[in-house]
């Protein structure tokens, strides 16, 4: 359990479920603190929330989208701890069974903070966070390419334009 927990995001499936992040509350490196952060789900309305197992390794879930087609594939944005040169448990993970297992689809950035799903269509994705990049995967979030031309610290979100596809915003702090 989270000492002083920060709700930091939530997210709803198509089928009413809700998902709450939990900000983790240190930047030190340690895993398994009351400084961790968390994943909860409640499928009656925010009566009562059951954990969600984070990926092996990570405590600082940032961002959570949930595909409209099937609400058990969902990608966690996560936000590296501080060990070693560039940091540890951070980046995309993708999972297709509600949580229970995740794998980590994107581990060249360790410091994101949001992962956008394209409204248009599912399979587009884009994240984006503090290391000068955003990123864009156009099948499901199995792989990612870096968006050419961004090259500010501290993107926030990646928001497609809803008139024309070819246009994106990149929100920064």
């Amino acid at each position: 359990t989270q000492q002083d927990p920060l709700a930091w995001r939530l997210a709803r499936t198509s089928s009413g479920d809700l998902y709450l992040l939990i900000a983790r509350r240190s930047e030190d490196g340690s895993i398994g603190g009351t400084g961790d952060g968390a994943l909860y789900r409640s499928k009656d309305k925010a009566e009562h929330w059951t954990p969600v197992p984070l990926p092996e390794g990570v405590n600082a879930p940032n961002g959570l989208a949930i595909d409209p087609q099937a609400p058990a594939r969902m990608y966690l944005a996560a936000w590296g701890r501080a060990v070693g040169m560039h940091g540890e448990g951070g980046g995309i993970y993708v999972t297709g069974d509600a949580g229970r297992t995740w794998r980590c689809a994107l581990d060249r950035d360790q410091h994101l903070d949001d992962v956008t799903i394209d409204p248009r269509d599912p399979g587009i994705l884009y994240a984006a966070g503090f290391e000068s990049s955003a990123w864009r995967s156009a099948d499901r979030g199995e792989s990612w390419l870096r968006i050419n031309g961004f090259d500010f610290k501290w993107a926030h979100r990646v928001i497609p334009d809803p008139a024309d596809r070819n246009m994106i915003y990149v929100t920064t702090f």
